[in-house]
């Protein structure tokens, strides 16, 4: 039977059921030039720091960055089942017929030791990715991230509901400020024009006639169109620039926050 070997093509190597010390020779150099790296095999991993974590047999995909960061996914799902954050010193050998993965941060101190017995392929590759990266939301999902960060809009600024019904529709955000006076956005995804500055006006009066604090009205959106402005200040109205793309951030580190946390009590 032929001795699998690495194939290499524009910096490329990839290697198809390799044995462990084969690996493990690859994988030390890739990691010292902190390449890329992807392992598939049959592993077991345990995760020791601000908790603890054991994982069994079973064939995952470990991918490692340059940027030192770890993650090992199971073969469904979009979320590693454990994972390391950038930084990572990482290191690899072979102990009792095994090939291990540490990767290992000081502060806090923390490791993560992955082992496989077993490998169907190993790639290493250097890529180079500049694009900037574009996340597109919805006028549900930027109301999330004001609901989840109202601050983000206005300092002082506190949720109390949201798709409030009221006669003339519902409210997108009905909140109040530092100051205790309640607070109604009508949230817009592309720039907002009169017939949004209208809505909000109607929105204002209805609340206005169930409450005996001052009412603001504000309209949340990237831009204004023509005409918008001048209606905002005739009607007593107010305009925050809030753009879907500051939203689809809040609402991507929110969402690794969770994951951390997820992965901190696990």
């Amino acid at each position: 039977m032929q001795e699998p070997s690495p194939t290499s093509r524009s910096g490329f190597l990839f290697l198809v059921k390799p044995h462990l010390k084969e690996a493990k020779d690859l994988l030390q150099e890739s990691f010292r030039r902190r390449d890329f790296v992807i392992i598939s095999g049959n592993c077991r991993c345990h995760y020791h720091g601000r908790a603890s974590s054991s994982l069994g047999w079973g064939e995952r995909a470990t991918i490692v960055k340059g940027d030192g960061s770890v993650q090992v996914h199971r073969p469904t799902g979009y979320e590693p089942v454990n994972w390391q954050p950038p930084r990572c010193m990482l290191s690899v050998s072979l102990e009792d017929s095994l090939l291990c993965i540490r990767a290992q941060r000081p502060k806090p101190r923390e490791t993560l030791e992955i082992a496989y017995d077993d490998l169907m392929f190993v790639t290493s590759c250097n890529p180079v990715d500049r694009a900037d990266f574009v996340l597109y939301v919805s006028e549900e999902q930027m109301r999330d991230a004001l609901v989840s960060h109202p601050s983000m809009l206005e300092d002082g600024l506190e949720v109390i509901d949201f798709e409030r019904k009221v006669d003339p529709g519902f409210i997108d955000f009905y909140g109040k400020d530092a100051q205790g006076r309640v607070v109604i956005v009508e949230l817009k995804r592309k720039s907002a024009g009169k017939d949004a500055v209208l809505q909000l006006k109607r929105y204002v009066d209805a609340v206005n006639e169930t409450v005996e604090v001052a009412v603001r009205g504000i309209v949340a959106a990237p831009g204004l169109r023509s005409g918008a402005q001048g209606t905002l200040a005739a009607l007593g109205l107010e305009y925050r620039k809030l753009t879907p793309r500051a939203c689809a951030q809040l609402l991507q580190k929110r969402k690794i926050k969770k994951i951390s946390e997820f992965f901190e009590k696990s």
